[in-house]
């Protein structure tokens, strides 16, 4: 081969030298090439990585041999326009001849014949050599991509659900941990797959995380109503406690207005008032509930005591009306004798025996307890009549 072939292939091998140094420096500061070097692989990835573990560091070894080679090459052929034949010969044996031994190996003594050699060598070309580390470069540059691709998409999706599971798990903690078991479960499917991929990245399949997305879904929408329910039932309660404040001032006002009614009127129609003692318990069994984080059933008792407290409001309004009633009928009959009694002075009758014996008799019921309503309205309007006909000559007996 002549000079000028020799210098274009040796320039060509020092050019492709210079490439696969760089590609070698990535490939070892790869970050996936170290995780897989830290990971206890299993199965298919453990076969797979441990042959490019080999082939890792056949490249390196043959980048060296290589390497030399094209030094020896560079220093042989030095900067002379011309080389004699000899050193012709071996330029062309170093660079295009199997000049780089990538083994020796020994042969046992029952292999060898009486003037056979000793040992095996194996030997290549710088071309044969670049296929070969071609070859191993792609197998383990193959491995690395596929665990890279197989732990991204696992990360895409495995990644998220993990971030939202511990959002759901802060929320639930605050919630009371009502779905702590739901969640235990979720986080144990997330680390088997994610513990399938590393061991074994190669054969594990994509996991079907529907039922997760789903769970999470579910799990944080029912939080989403506990909190809201934790977050407005202390108001509620401070509402409920004063509706239940109502309901017991409205019970006494009945209470008192029927013993005031039965010491001052006659006979009266008094009405019990609903008895609160139990609304208070039970009010205090919601507070409990919440205390111990229990949203939904607080809520619920909440909302049916409301209903009861309500009703018993609306029982004691009416107690207290009726109770009320006798005492206000009996001061609406003192107030039209009072207007009766001033008409009376206007017609002059004010000092009228009748008219005076009727005033006094009804003032007499309606201001002696306890009056008989039907006696003193009856005497009011015997009142009211004789103001209303002819001058009354004599007190009506």
């Amino acid at each position: 081969m002549d000079l000028a072939t020799i210098d274009r292939n040796l320039a060509q091998l020092r050019t492709t030298v210079d490439a696969m140094s760089t590609n070698l420096v990535d490939l070892e500061n790869d970050p996936t090439r170290t995780r897989l070097e830290q990971a206890a692989l299993t199965g298919t990835s453990a076969e797979q990585w441990a042959r490019a573990k080999v082939n890792l560091a056949s490249l390196w070894s043959w980048f060296s041999l290589l390497n030399d080679t094209i030094q020896q090459a560079a220093q042989l052929r030095g900067t002379k326009g011309r080389l004699d034949p000899a050193a012709l010969a071996q330029l062309d044996s170093m660079v295009n001849g199997p000049s780089i031994i990538l083994s020796t190996a020994g042969i046992p003594l029952a292999e060898r014949g009486l003037y056979g050699p000793s040992e095996a060598v194996v030997r290549c070309s710088p071309q044969e050599l670049l296929g070969r580390m071609r070859q191993a470069f792609d197998q383990v540059v193959g491995v690395i991509t596929a665990c890279t691709g197989a732990w991204s998409a696992l990360e895409a999706r495995v990644g998220p659900l993990e971030a939202t599971l511990l959002d759901a798990q802060r929320l639930d903690d605050q919630a009371g941990s009502c779905h702590r078991s739901l969640l235990d479960r979720v986080r144990a499917q997330l680390s088997a797959y994610r513990q399938a991929a590393a061991s074994d990245p190669l054969a594990a399949a994509q996991p079907s995380l529907a039922g997760v997305e789903a769970s999470l879904a579910s799990v944080f929408d029912d939080l989403k109503r506990t909190l809201q329910l934790k977050d407005t039932l202390a108001l509620r309660i401070g509402e409920a406690r004063t509706l239940l404040g109502q309901v017991h001032a409205t019970a006494a006002a009945a209470g008192q207005a029927g013993n005031e009614a039965m010491a001052k009127i006659a006979a009266p129609a008094v009405v019990d008032p609903p008895t609160t003692a139990a609304l208070g318990d039970e009010l205090e069994r919601v507070s409990a509930m919440c205390s111990q984080g229990n949203w939904q059933a607080a809520n619920n008792l909440l909302v049916q005591w409301t209903t009861r407290c309500h009703d018993a409001l609306a029982a004691a309004q009416r107690a207290l009306a009726a109770n009320q009633a006798p005492l206000a009928t009996r001061n609406e009959l003192r107030g039209r004798l009072d207007a009766y009694r001033g008409k009376a002075y206007r017609l002059g009758l004010l000092e009228n025996p009748t008219v005076a014996g009727l005033y006094a008799r009804a003032h007499q019921a309606l201001f002696t307890a306890p009056t008989d309503l039907a006696v003193a309205g009856a005497l009011v309007k015997q009142y009211q009549e004789a103001l209303a006909g002819p001058a009354p000559t004599e007190v009506a007996r």
